[in-house]
This record gives structure tokens, sequence and C-alpha cells, in this order.
């Protein structure tokens, strides 16, 4: 074989799962001269499926050394004790809320932390008090003498599955009116989100998926579906109370999720607001799934409120939703 099938034939494995030969795969293809960053990057993603954190800071540190760094990278190796860090959060907002829990860790070490979120995470970074400034793009920063990409901090604190920071909740919504009172409903209160964004069509489903969910006894359904999907619950406005304000900041869907019992899920923003509030979720993965919620598990170390369901096979979301609405 060329280094070019051994690659693509590692690709192919890795996307099936079988992580075991991938990874010789991808060693195979470095060694008949492939480009050794594109493989160390493949090992990486193979390894953090695997659990294996401390592997993939190995290949990521193999190509820092090599002089290709992510272009993402901020971090310039220096220790946090004693300095004025700034945290940029650069990525999307499931990262930056799944990401944000280091906060108490630099805090610790450094000599003050500000954070830099996307407008629509401000208020409820500002809320939870996880930094000693929060601001957003535009806005002027303060004073800083190290900064970071908020992607990079598990790699920082060199972080295994038995160090993560697991503590929850970490953000908070603070006080607010209730969206309606407690002693009006004597159902179990279930959020849903039934579509994520176009990064990844294969983590959004149809909604009429969870309308096999709706005739469940004694369960109130209620939506906090984001983006054009929104409009799919016209059909089900008797099964629906749609809760999301396309208007409003994420601290509004903070505070929605916690007046809910229970969250249903595709994988979005969404699940992590709610694993990092501590609330129940359930969370839908397609089978080839991101690596954050590595392989075979229906856990996440990441969040201890969170159940994973996964798809037995490419494009099964009919198993998923059976084995849901058993346990709803």
């Amino acid at each position: 074989m060329t280094a070019e099938q051994l690659f693509a034939d590692a690709e192919e494995r890795l996307r099936s799962g079988c992580v075991a030969q991938a990874l010789r795969l991808f060693d195979a293809a470095e060694d008949a001269n492939y480009d050794p960053d594109a493989c160390a990057a493949h090992r990486w993603t193979c390894h953090m499926l695997a659990g294996d954190f401390e592997l993939a800071w190995r290949e990521s540190d193999a190509i820092t050394s090599r002089g290709k760094p992510d272009p993402h990278r901020f971090w310039d190796g220096r220790a946090l004790e004693g300095r004025h860090v700034l945290l940029r959060c650069l990525h999307g907002l499931g990262d930056t809320i799944q990401f944000i829990r280091y906060a108490g860790l630099i805090r610790e070490r450094a000599r003050s932390l500000a954070v830099e979120a996307q407008p629509r995470l401000k208020p409820l970074l500002a809320e939870s008090r996880i930094a000693d400034h929060v601001f957003t793009w535009g806005e002027p920063e303060p004073h800083w003498d190290q900064q970071i990409e908020i992607v990079e901090l598990p790699r920082i604190f060199r972080t295994t599955l038995e160090s993560i920071p697991r503590e929850v909740p970490y953000l908070h919504v603070g006080s607010a009116p209730p969206l309606f009172p407690r002693e009006s409903f004597r159902a179990l209160r279930v959020g849903i989100v039934w579509a994520a964004s176009s990064y990844n069509p294969e983590r959004s489903i149809s909604l009429e998926y969870f309308a096999t969910l709706f005739a469940t006894p004694g369960v109130a359904f209620h939506s906090l579906q984001a983006g054009a999907a929104a409009a799919d619950i016209e059909s089900w406005s008797k099964q629906i109370v749609n809760l999301h304000d396309e208007s409003a900041t994420v601290l509004r869907d903070a505070q929605a999720l916690n007046e809910l019992d229970l969250l249903i899920t595709v994988d979005t923003m969404i699940a992590h607001l709610a694993g990092a509030l501590a609330r129940p979720v359930w969370t839908l993965l397609p089978d080839q799934c991101d690596w954050r919620w590595m392989l075979g598990r229906d856990d996440s170390p990441w969040y201890p409120t969170m159940r994973l369901y996964r798809q037995p096979s490419t494009g099964d979301w009919r198993s998923i939703f059976e084995r849901v609405q058993q346990d709803l």
C-alpha cells in the first residue's frame, strides 16, 4: 500500500470506531512518509475517543515540536502563576461552556483572570462570577500578560480521565422570576432539542422522532430549540410549549433549564449547558460522535448528570428512541 492508501484506510477505521486498527495504520502511513502532523492529529482523536488523554497530549507536543502548532494556540508555554490571564473564547458556544470549568483552576494560580466570551454567553458567565472580569468581542480589553484560547485548557492542565474538573454546577443563573409556577404543574417537565447547527448535520434529527414520546403519561414537553428548526413545533403546538426566546442570551435558556426536570437533546450547545448547570440531561449521539463523548460509554466524565444514548448503527435513531421511551 502507498502512504496515501494507508492513511485513507486509517481514516475509514477511525470513522468505524476501530481505534486500535486506526492507530496502527496511522503509524504505518507515517512510516511510509505521509505527513506526520496529519497522522499525529488523527492519532490524537483516536486517543481521546479511547480515553487515553495523556497519549493525546504527547501527539500535541510532537506537532508543536515540529513547528506547526494549532493556529488557534495562544498559550506561550509559561506557567500561569502570578500572571494576569486573558482567556479567549473563539470556538463554539459548547466548547466555551465545556471548558470554562477550568476557570477556577486558573484563578488558583493566576493573579487575575479575564474572559473574552461570545456575546450570547457574556451575561451567563458574568452572572456565574467565574472570572474577575467578563467582556465580549469589541469591548475594551483589561490588562493582561498571558493569553489562552479556551480549548487549550485541557492540554495545559494535562487532563486525564481521573483529573477532569467535574464538580457541578459550575455555571449559575442567580435569582430570576420563574417562567411558570411550580405548583401549576404536576407533570414531569421535559425539555427537548432536535436540531444541532449545520456544522455536522448527522447530529440533527426530525422532530417526528420525539413525537413517539408525546403520549407518555404524566409528561409535559417544552421546546428549547433554537434557529430555523424551532418552527417545526407549529405542527405540534398542542404537545409542546416553546420556552426558547431567539432574541435572548444563553442566560435565558439556563433559567429555563433550571425549571425543567429533564432535557432530552441532540449533541449541541444546550447539552453542555444542562451538564454545566447539573441538570439531568439525556444526550442523543450519532454512531460517529465527537471525541469528547468517547466510545462505548453511556455516561460522561465531563458531566455527572448526563446520560448518553448512542446509535447502534449509522442513521438508526429509531432504536435510540425506543430506549428513551422506555426510560422516560
